[in-house]
């Protein structure tokens, strides 16, 4: 009763005083422990049932193994598998599914397909876990052979492809997935879930209209009061571009359902369109909603103060955040921090935070500080942080090419010949920009030299009337960029 209600304490306690507990008692406190949390405690609890020798069953592995999976401890997970195969279960179709699943979430999907092979009796849970452990692989192509030999197909089947694609940056091949589930012969239709997994490909690929499609679709078969939908669509919405449609949704939310992570879906989407006090005023908001903030939280509302020029209110609550919120400061903070700093010129105060942090700093900071020496013309410090960045990350060339163009504005063309020589000695090229335009419904990819798209002619030819009506300083930024 305790264990299934969350009071693991009053689970414990009352476990704790059986004398002799039974293999059923055994797996109800493994299973409480590995449901809400305490996946090394279960763990534990498990062996001290070995130890008296007990031996577990169907009820006892699956629960082990899932809090191996979560805990990422491969090596344990296959101590338990040793021992599920000496007490017979080794073609158990409960446990064998959920060996499969913990090999995958530990990342051995080579060891999942052997288990997967050696099963005499599959159920659509197996082949369900391996998709996912070729897709996050991105092993696809395997996943795709074997998707297409299952014999039945469930939602999760259906729903793993979709994320696996979008998890893989194949945003139109997630769309296809979709809409032959939509096809009137589908078995299958699709769920909340499997349209939370398809509306980043609309965010990936800015497919604003696609994703209003998605929208209407799923107001149509009653899902548009599910929070989680509500929150998936904020998020695409704001990755699309439409800020008003994004709060439309958040608004649609009724205040007593909305939960952390719909409050950081909409605070980030301020922050992406750079609309400062609107993220202040939703974290205020929140707060007084009785929602304690996280990391996630911060990154939002920092992003948003950088973007917005408010730097005194990004530094106040950088400065309180551990103390009166309990977060503490990460990376990823710091980087914004620095980025509010470095836009606002601050550029002394940025470099010596950097050198206070308790923590080492990593690309995402001495990348801001160097972007923000680019803006300010600050030759000096530019060359400290991307001396560091060619230490943190050699194979990026954005770095030497930031730096090499600060020496060109100054005339040092010496420096500009090194820097040039030191990328053609390490092999290394200029990564050619790319942006995507949305027409009629489909997103057109284009990258800078490109001219594999079929109307290439006619859209270079536009790009050279528009840079000939261009006055004479805009037709210089214009080809800088």
């Amino acid at each position: 009763m305790y264990g299934s209600s969350g009071d693991l304490y009053s689970a414990m306690t009352v476990f704790d005083k059986i004398n002799y507990p039974t293999v059923i008692l055994y797996n109800s406190i493994i299973r409480a422990c590995a449901r809400y949390g305490y996946y090394e405690r279960a763990i534990g609890i498990y062996f001290r049932m070995h130890s008296l020798g007990l031996k577990g069953d169907h009820f006892t592995f699956p629960n082990v193994l899932k809090s191996c999976a979560d805990l990422s401890s491969v090596w344990m997970g296959k101590c338990v598998h040793g021992q599920s195969l000496r007490i017979g279960f080794e073609f158990d179709m409960y446990v064998g599914t959920s060996l499969i699943d913990m090999y995958v979430k530990c990342g051995d999907s080579t060891d999942a397909r052997k288990l997967f092979d050696k099963m005499t009796v599959r159920d659509i849970s197996s082949w369900n876990a391996l998709i996912a452990g070729y897709m996050k692989g991105g092993e696809i192509s395997v996943a795709e052979d074997l998707f297409r030999t299952m014999p039945c197909r469930n939602i999760i089947s259906w729903t793993a492809m979709i994320s696996g694609y979008n998890q893989n940056g194949l945003a139109d091949q997630a769309f296809c997935v979709f809409e032959e589930m939509l096809k009137k012969d589908s078995d299958v239709k699709p769920n909340w879930v499997t349209i939370m997994s398809v509306l980043p490909a609309c965010a990936h690929s800015a497919a604003l209209e696609r994703g209003r499609r998605i929208h209407d679709f799923a107001s149509r078969i009653g899902l548009n009061s599910n929070v989680c939908v509500q929150t998936a669509l904020i998020a695409m919405y704001a990755k699309c571009g439409s800020l008003v449609d994004a709060c439309r949704c958040f608004d649609g939310i009724p205040q007593s359902e909305r939960n952390l992570v719909s409050w950081n879906t909409m605070i980030t989407a301020y922050a992406s369109h750079g609309c400062g006090m609107e993220c202040l005023w939703t974290f205020e908001d929140m707060i007084r909603a009785g929602i304690r903030p996280d990391t996630i939280t911060f990154t939002g509302l920092f992003s948003g103060c950088s973007h917005s020029g408010l730097v005194d209110v990004g530094l106040k609550y950088f400065n309180c955040m551990n103390t009166v919120y309990s977060v503490k400061p990460r990376v990823e903070h710091y980087a914004c921090i620095v980025d509010l700093l470095g836009r606002a010129g601050r550029l002394v105060e940025a470099k010596e935070l950097i050198d206070r942090m308790p923590i080492q700093a990593g690309p995402s900071i001495w990348g801001a500080l160097l972007a923000a020496c680019r803006s300010h013309h600050n030759l000096e410090i530019a060359e400290i942080a991307a001396r560091m960045l060619f230490v943190l990350e050699p194979e990026n060339s954005g770095n030497y090419v930031l730096l090499s163009n600060m020496y060109a504005e100054a005339g040092l063309w010496k420096e500009v010949d090194n820097l040039r020589a030191l990328l053609k000695c390490q092999g290394m090229k200029k990564s050619p920009g790319c942006s995507w335009v949305e027409v009629n419904g489909k997103a057109h990819l284009f990258i800078g030299g490109d001219t594999s798209h079929p109307q290439a002619k006619e859209i270079y030819m536009l790009l050279d009337m528009l840079l000939e009506a261009l006055p004479g300083e805009d037709k210089g930024s214009w080809l800088d960029t």
